[in-house]
């Protein structure tokens, strides 16, 4: 019984719940990540509006490489650091820096929108809290 209250409690910190996956979307393939995103990240206060990093006025970009491989542009950048590689597993695909660094894991919502972690997420409430990317167009 009180794995099921801590488990309760988990779920009242995350505001998200863990996205299903969408079969619309080819994981591991650069072409559903090219174009324009704004990207927020949920609150945990109920009623306070999201975190916003990027509009749509000012956006992330995101260019391909090649069929497995994007380049990742930040609101201001004018150009890309190194590519990284797009590397399927469970039903999303980890970035992973060609030069090194950080390795984050994206999980397609519907053809518009896409969770970003900064880790693969093991637990339940590790899913709670993602970078929500929506596209600009």
């Amino acid at each position: 019984m009180a794995l099921g209250l801590g488990n309760a409690a988990a779920f009242a910190l995350t505001p998200l719940p863990k996205p299903e996956g969408t079969t619309e979307v080819e994981i591991g393939e650069s072409a559903p990540f090219v174009g324009a995103w704004s990207v927020s990240m949920p609150t945990m206060d109920v009623g306070e509006p999201d975190t916003d990093y990027a509009i749509c006025a000012l956006p992330v970009r995101i260019e391909t490489a090649n069929e497995t491989h994007i380049f990742y542009l930040g609101p201001r950048d004018i150009e890309a650091d190194a590519a990284m590689e797009l590397v399927p597993d469970r039903d999303g695909a980890r970035w992973e820096p060609i030069a090194g660094g950080p390795i984050f894991f994206a999980i397609w919502v519907d053809r518009d929108t896409f969770y970003l972690y900064d880790t693969v997420p093991e637990t339940e409430a590790d899913w709670g809290m993602p970078f929500v990317y929506r596209r600009c167009d």
